[in-house]
C-alpha cells in the first residue's frame, strides 16, 4: 500500500489544480491590464502637458520699447505723411504722423512705442497711411493703406542687446539702430530704421528644461 502511495505522488503533482491555473490567468490578466494603464497615462501625460520646448520658451512677459527713428520710402506719394503700426500678440500701438526731412530724405518719426513681449513672440512692424481727403471744411479719413511690413522675432532682438550706461535713467539693454525691409506682396517698398531697449531682458532659458513633471517618464 505504501509503495502504491509513493508512485501515485508525482503523478498528483504533476497536475496542476485548477485553483493554479486559476491564479495564473490572473496573473497574466493584472499584467496586461498594467501595461495598458501605463500606455494610457503616456497618451494622457501627451495630450494634458505636452512636453515641448516651445513651453519653456515662452518664458515671463516684459516690457520692450521700440525706437522709431525713420522711413524711406522711394514709391510713396509724399502728400500722404505715413505713421508706424507696431503689433505684439492682442495689442497694437501707433506713432504720429511722420515729418517729411528735406535733407535726409526721410519720414522722421522719433517716437518710442513699448510693448509687453515673451522672447518667443514676434513684433510685426507695419507704415501705413491714411486715405484722407480734404472736403474744404473738414476732412474725410478713411481706412489706412499699408505700405510695407516687417515681423521681426523677439528672440533676435535679445541676441543684439548690448549693456549700456544712461545715467539718470540709470543701465539700459539697448541695440544698434537696424535697418528692416519693408514689403508689400512679395515686393521690397522701403526700409525702417528702429533701436530696441529694454531695462530687464529675460534669461536664456535652454530648450532642454523642460517642466519637471516630464522627467517622471511618463512622456518624451
Amino acid at each position: 500500500f505504501q509503495a502504491r502511495e509513493a508512485a501515485a505522488r508525482p503523478a498528483l503533482a504533476l497536475q496542476p489544480t485548477h485553483a493554479g491555473a486559476g491564479l495564473g490567468l490572473a496573473g497574466m490578466l493584472g499584467w496586461v491590464s498594467a501595461m495598458g494603464l501605463g500606455y494610457m497615462t503616456k497618451a494622457q501625460c501627451a495630450d494634458a502637458m505636452p512636453c515641448r520646448p516651445a513651453l519653456t520658451w515662452k518664458g515671463k512677459p516684459f516690457k520692450l520699447s521700440l525706437c522709431i527713428h525713420s522711413a524711406n520710402l522711394p514709391g510713396h506719394d509724399g502728400r500722404k505723411r505715413p505713421f508706424v503700426s507696431v503689433s505684439a500678440g492682442e495689442k497694437t500701438k501707433q506713432t504720429e504722423l511722420g515729418d517729411w526731412s528735406q535733407d535726409r530724405g526721410v519720414w522722421s518719426f522719433s517716437e518710442v512705442i513699448t510693448m509687453e513681449v515673451c522672447q518667443s513672440d514676434e513684433v510685426c512692424i507695419t507704415v501705413a497711411c491714411s486715405q484722407q481727403y480734404d472736403l474744404v471744411v473738414a476732412q474725410l479719413a478713411l481706412s489706412s493703406r499699408c505700405v510695407g511690413e516687417v515681423c521681426v522675432p523677439v528672440a533676435s532682438v535679445l541676441q543684439r542687446l548690448i549693456l549700456e550706461d544712461r545715467d539718470i535713467d540709470g543701465m539700459i539693454y539697448v541695440t544698434p539702430c537696424i535697418g528692416f525691409d519693408l514689403i508689400r506682396d512679395g515686393v521690397k517698398t522701403g526700409r525702417a530704421e528702429i533701436s530696441f531697449e529694454t531695462k530687464q531682458p529675460p534669461p536664456c532659458q535652454k530648450a532642454s528644461d523642460l517642466d519637471p513633471l516630464c522627467k517622471l517618464g511618463g512622456c518624451k
